[in-house]
């Protein structure tokens, strides 16, 4: 086991805590949550179901834990939006204030988020000190609203996380339609406070002229206020059918846009302007399952999609994005924000018995991949590091056509799945031994970076005792600048810093804080 760091600053103690899902501490603290929230909710029926005043006083040493509990969530509420995480583009080059930007931006963001404003609702309780206020059926309700915070501890199905996806996605067709409302209401209510102002009893400030338009619009109609003119009676006409109308285009909207999300029906339409650093899979075969299963397993945090020219297949994983497309077309690559993705991953079309034919397919996607790359900055997108394109081969001898067209790997998986077998028939454990190796789950193989506390061209020897002291890894060798990989190399050789190490670290499932 590494030795455990005890310079972790508590700033990072805490981002660790609400933010990585893999931190022990984070669980501990989303059950310290739940614990509470359901603490709150025996006390929510305790005092909150008696009609009588007197009855729905709560003990005092019980009001004092209820507001100490309330205090909690608003701190944690605080150091959610100060800790929100932004979407900051890793592989491009940005300026101080676009960095600022996507601070400001991340923060904003969070705070509509359908868990953030169940969080507000949480601890506005607090602030009903008054007595008057206290004993509000409002607040009582409000409170009870804490439960649906159980939701964080869905990891599989997050019905709240949909939610919010398809107001992100569809946010110029939300503004528009509400726009349409607002608009509708306000023209609505002066039209009918200037002609029944004078005349209607009924009308006497201009807040019931909004409320006998909103109740008008909704075709509910309370009947408490009806018009007394014949110009009134024009404009409840007008609003009657313009609300027949707005209720058509609420109906659409949502049966386009929110309907589709529940039931998981990814469109090609989907928005993706704040997907930064993510994954593409570009292809799909019967490996694809595997391959997006271990890229989230070893990214948990980063966005995997999936880009391809069929129609989406069925076992696509839940956690993935699946976009259509044509990827051989470098126009097609601006949905998947090519841009801004760290990795892509070309996987082999069936080759439906002809490899050839699909490595030619590959090698064609590898350069149009590298060709929409090479005029990034025509563009002005100015990347910090080269995207990295790792491409499956079927044919051995297709290896250089796909390499001269630009992939930075190519795997020939057929290939290592038969070196595999070999060796695990020769001498029997290899084959545990690989997959333990190059599984997410298992002891992994990794590449990382020379040590900052070791100056450049310290001697291998050096480089493999400083690391197994620092942070308990097991050095196998370097790779160079060309990507020439140096398997256990001598003692006395000279390690540069722009060198990569491989190593074997252990990959535990949480971070020990």
């Amino acid at each position: 086991m590494p030795p455990r760091q005890q310079d972790v600053s508590w700033i990072k103690r805490i981002d660790r805590m609400l933010n990585d899902g893999r931190s022990t501490s984070k669980k501990r603290f989303d059950i310290f949550i739940a614990l509470l929230v359901l603490f709150s909710t025996a006390i929510i029926f305790v005092g909150g179901f008696s009609t009588d005043e007197e009855t729905t006083q709560l003990p005092h040493w019980l009001h004092v834990i209820d507001n100490a509990i309330l205090g909690i969530f608003l701190l944690e509420y605080l150091a959610r939006l100060m800790f929100a995480r932004p979407d900051l583009p890793e592989v491009v080059h940005i300026t101080t204030t676009r960095w600022i930007w996507y601070h400001i931006q991340a923060r904003i963001r969070w705070m509509f988020t359908p868990m953030a404003i169940i969080d507000l609702l949480a601890f506005l309780p607090l602030f009903a000190l008054d007595r008057s206020l206290s004993n509000l059926k409002l607040f009582r309700v409000l409170r009870i609203l804490r439960l649906m915070r159980l939701y964080r501890l869905l990891t599989i199905y997050n019905p709240l996380e949909k939610l919010g996806k398809a107001f992100r996605n569809n946010a110029l067709l939300y503004v528009v339609a509400f726009s349409l409302v607002v608009i509708t209401i306000i023209m609505g209510s002066l039209s009918f406070y200037v002609v029944e102002g004078k005349s209607n009893p009924n009308v006497g400030n201009p807040f019931d002229a909004i409320w006998w338009t909103v109740v008008t619009l909704t075709t509910v109609g309370y009947g408490d206020t009806v018009p007394a003119t014949g110009l009134g009676k024009i404009v409840a006409i007008m609003l009657m059918l313009s609300g027949v109308v707005l209720m058509a285009v609420f109906a659409g909207v949502m049966s386009q846009t929110m309907i589709g999300y529940l039931l998981d029906v990814r469109e090609e339409r989907v928005r993706m302007s704040s997907t930064v650093n993510h994954f593409i899979i570009c292809g799909w075969n019967d490996r694809g399952p595997m391959v997006a299963e271990e890229l989230h397993h070893l990214a948990p945090d980063e966005e995997i999609i999936v880009f391809a020219e069929t129609d989406e297949p069925m076992n696509v994983p839940e956690n993935v994005t699946f976009l259509r497309g044509n990827p051989t077309k470098e126009s097609e690559w601006e949905k998947v924000r090519l841009s801004m993705a760290r990795n892509v991953v070309v996987l082999a079309p069936p080759s439906a018995g002809n490899s050839t034919t699909s490595d030619g397919y590959t090698a064609l996607v590898v350069y149009t991949i590298r060709s929409f790359e090479n005029k990034l900055k025509k563009k002005g997108v100015n990347r910090t590091v080269p995207l990295h394109i790792s491409a499956e081969l079927l044919d051995p001898e297709n290896y250089n056509h796909i390499e001269v067209a630009g992939a930075d790997e190519v795997v020939h998986t057929a290939q290592v799945g038969s070196n595999l077998i070999a060796h695990s028939a020769v001498k029997p454990g290899m084959g545990k031994v690989v997959t333990e190796l190059i599984s997410w789950w298992g002891q992994g193989i990794d590449l990382e970076a020379f040590p900052d506390t070791l100056e450049d061209g310290a001697t291998f020897r050096e480089v493999t005792a400083k690391l197994r002291e620092e942070s308990g890894f097991l050095v196998l060798g370097t790779v160079d600048e060309k990507g020439e990989i140096t398997l256990n190399p001598p003692d006395q050789r000279k390690i540069k810093r722009t060198h990569k190490l491989v190593v074997i670290r252990n990959h535990e499932d949480q971070v020990e804080d």
